[in-house]
């Protein structure tokens, strides 16, 4: 009798238990399946397909499936959210419709059709051996080099699976997914801007705006709707922003290679840009009347400077000792004192006339000169001589000489 109320006594306890206690029935009916789920901030992203891996890969990597790091190439990639269930020989458990998450698809799609990232690297084979002893042939252009496996530029090493390789952005890609070095691809309900970045659209927000009852961007002051995507408001410059971007009303960033003006425009920059126009970043157009030499542009006189240097168009500059012609168009000596029976070949420096020598101490004075002498007379002109008071010539002419009278 006593065990027989016993055991009513039990039987009601365990009714009791699970009708009062439902989270003990959801234990038990779970029991021996082991899940784990992966809410990320976005909201709860859960997707449909139930696969089977073990307790160790789902802690390591919170993902669904697993492809071995080996086969990785970027053509089968992991889904990034979703649970999975241990082995289990038990009957699967009624559950009810699952909710497939728009954003968390859109991830798998993205991801899923990424690049690799890896590269192949020829390194010396022997900087893979262990021992130095060891003979080995290389897989390389040549036997002592090796191809490895590397991450391409703009990639770095995922640091929970070695082999796979992931793109580097340099803002991380708020609200987006990096799918490129610096390239970043918006998450739903969100649009990428001008500047590269991913912002939310109405009905979350609206970039420089606000939302109207009709879930569209209504812009503030000194702001336009994006005319491609008409769900931001982007700034508004007046007459607008040549090479360069609008960043705030009225306010432009240039490009790189220009700077702004004192009118607020971009205009290019150049190292050195004299006597000609800076039209591109590094390139100068030279004025007109000026070539370029040696990058330079120069001055171009259609009658060479002879003593001076062109310093403009067909305008010359006498070096020192030389005066400017205007009648000849050429730099001619200068001499303080004017040359005698002579003309001036140079700074203070005369050149005698033909049957003319350059007086020893008068430098800007020609004296005639008879090469035979002039005995008792003096040389008044080339090869003419004459006779001082008290003589006269005589003899053959041109071998004339004074004699006394």
């Amino acid at each position: 009798m006593k065990s027989s109320s016993g055991s009513r006594l039990l039987v009601l306890a365990i009714i009791c238990l699970v009708q009062c206690f439902p989270q003990a029935q959801s234990q038990f009916k779970t029991a021996g399946i082991k899940t784990r789920q992966y809410a990320p901030p976005s909201g709860n992203l859960q997707l449909s397909s139930n696969v089977t891996e073990s307790n160790q890969t789902a802690h390591n990597y919170g993902w669904s499936t697993f492809v071995p790091a080996e086969t990785y190439e970027g053509s089968a990639m992991p889904p990034l959210y979703g649970h999975y269930v241990q082995p289990q020989n038990t009957p699967p458990v009624n559950r009810g419709p699952e909710v497939v998450d728009e954003i968390a698809l859109f991830i798998n799609k993205t991801r899923s059709s990424m690049a690799s990232g890896v590269c192949y690297k020829e390194v010396p084979t022997a900087s893979l051996l262990r021992n130095s002893g060891d003979k080995f042939i290389g897989n390389g252009t040549t036997p002592d080099m090796s191809q490895i496996q590397v991450c391409c530029e703009g990639y770095e090493r995922n640091p929970h699976i070695y082999r796979r390789c992931e793109p580097i952005c340099a803002d991380d890609c708020p609200n987006g997914i990096c799918t490129a070095p610096n390239t970043c691809v918006c998450i739903p309900g969100h649009v990428r801007t001008t500047e590269g970045k991913c912002i939310s659209t109405c009905p979350l927000g609206c970039g420089n705006g606000v939302c109207d009852e009709h879930n569209e961007c209504r812009c503030r002051d000194g702001y336009k709707l994006d005319p491609i995507s008409r769900k931001y408001c982007q700034p508004e410059c007046n007459p607008g922003c040549a090479q360069g971007h609008c960043v705030a009303p009225n306010k432009c960033e240039c490009l790189p290679g220009y700077r702004q003006a004192a009118d607020g425009s971009c205009t290019p920059v150049c190292d050195r840009c004299d006597n000609g126009k800076c039209t591109a970043p590094g390139h100068c157009t030279c004025n007109t009347g000026y070539l370029k030499v040696a990058g330079n542009c120069e001055p171009i006189c259609e009658q060479p400077c002879k003593n001076g240097r062109c310093i403009a168009p067909d305008t010359c500059e006498c070096a020192n000792g030389f005066d400017w012609d205007r009648k000849t168009g050429q730099c001619v000596p200068h001499c303080d004192i004017p040359c005698l029976n002579g003309v001036c070949a140079g700074h203070n420096q005369c050149e005698c006339k033909p049957g003319y020598i350059l007086d020893e101490h008068q430098r800007n004075i020609c004296q005639p000169h008879c090469p035979q002498g002039c005995p008792n007379g003096f040389c008044s002109a080339p090869n003419f001589c004459i006779c001082r008071p008290g003589f006269i010539k005589s003899g053959i002419k041109g071998r004339q000489s004074c004699q006394a009278i």
